[in-house]
């Protein structure tokens, strides 16, 4: 007989209880896993905000107090995910019955976690990432973490949604990156850096929202059905999937375009210029692949699923350019 045997019988309560415990803590970890991918780009957005400062934090901790910066450094991409994979699993269970009718294998429509169980998450990750914002003791750090937060909400609440509404939502979900990244650049905010440029973290925000103007829209292609039925205004919807694949088009290579008018005008730098040309180049390359097979659902969605290594690629590139200012 199992030790865990012996406790029902001698404490059922008891055993009710860490029972309980159990399930609870294994569907925050489904939820957190679920949603992590995603989670980790808004993550590496708000990183790519930390390198702001010319010559990178390696430069700006020899003029700072290190135990701040670096306090900073840790609790900003920290309180980026967790707004962001809170944000992620409540638009989840907004969707559960489109999800569901699309035969989405994710935890909420499979029915692995409970209605309440899902609430708490979201309600426990929006509260830890506010907390570690707010353990910088930096105000305007706390306002962005808070206004990640309410898009987010804004994005997937019944009365408001956001995500219903032509362009708004596309718009929604470039912010908040822009946002994430724009909270990083806070790490050093009221600390002696001596002159900085003040227009670099407005590019790096500029560069990573247009990102997203280019593989959102693209993801809802492959969702086109679900999305008219549920009387959503997407832009593939409103203006068509072959023009919302040349629209991609046009904006990675106004991406690259728009960062050497910043090279320039002498706010990015070289390095970080071809990193972003180079970028743009890929995800105007898989854009184009798509435009004359947009009614081929299987392989639009292929062809997005290479969107977060794009996101990625986007933003090592950035910081790796910053580095070398």
């Amino acid at each position: 007989m199992s030790v865990l045997t012996f406790q029902q019988r001698d404490d059922p309560e008891q055993f009710s209880i860490q029972t309980r415990q159990a399930s609870f803590i294994r569907s925050q970890l489904i939820l957190l896993q679920s949603r992590r991918k995603w989670g980790l780009v808004y993550a590496f957005a708000t990183l790519a905000g930390l390198f702001c400062i010319p010559g990178g934090m390696v430069a700006a901790a020899s003029l700072a107090d290190p135990f701040v910066l670096i306090s900073r450094t840790i609790s900003l991409p920290l309180a980026s995910f967790m707004i962001i994979v809170g944000m992620y699993v409540l638009n989840d269970l907004v969707d559960t019955d489109l999800d569901r009718a699309n035969h989405k294998k994710r935890p909420i429509p499979t029915g692995q976690v409970t209605k309440g169980q899902v609430w708490a998450f979201v309600g426990l990750t929006n509260g830890a990432g506010i907390l570690l914002a707010a353990l910088t003791l930096n105000p305007v750090s706390v306002v962005i973490a808070l206004s990640i937060a309410v898009i987010g909400i804004m994005y997937s609440a019944p009365k408001i949604s956001l995500k219903d509404r032509f362009v708004i939502k596309t718009l929604a979900i470039a912010l908040a990156m822009a946002l994430c990244a724009l909270l990083g650049a806070t790490s050093t905010f009221g600390l002696e850096l001596g002159s900085t440029n003040s227009l670099l973290p407005a590019y790096i925000a500029l560069m990573l929202g247009t990102m997203i103007f280019i593989t959102s829209p693209f993801n809802d292609m492959g969702d086109v059905a679900g999305d008219k039925a549920a009387g959503r205004r997407t832009i593939p919807i409103v203006i068509g999937k072959e023009n919302t694949v040349k629209m991609a088009i046009v904006l990675a290579i106004g991406m690259a375009t728009t960062s050497w008018l910043f090279y320039a005008l002498g706010i990015a730098g070289f390095a970080a210029s071809i990193g972003v040309s180079f970028v743009s180049s890929l995800a105007a390359v898989n854009i184009f692949k798509v435009l004359n097979r947009t009614d081929d659902t299987e392989y639009v969605r292929k062809k997005h699923k290479l969107s977060y290594p794009l996101h990625v690629m986007l933003q090592s590139a950035i910081v790796a350019g910053m580095l070398l200012i």
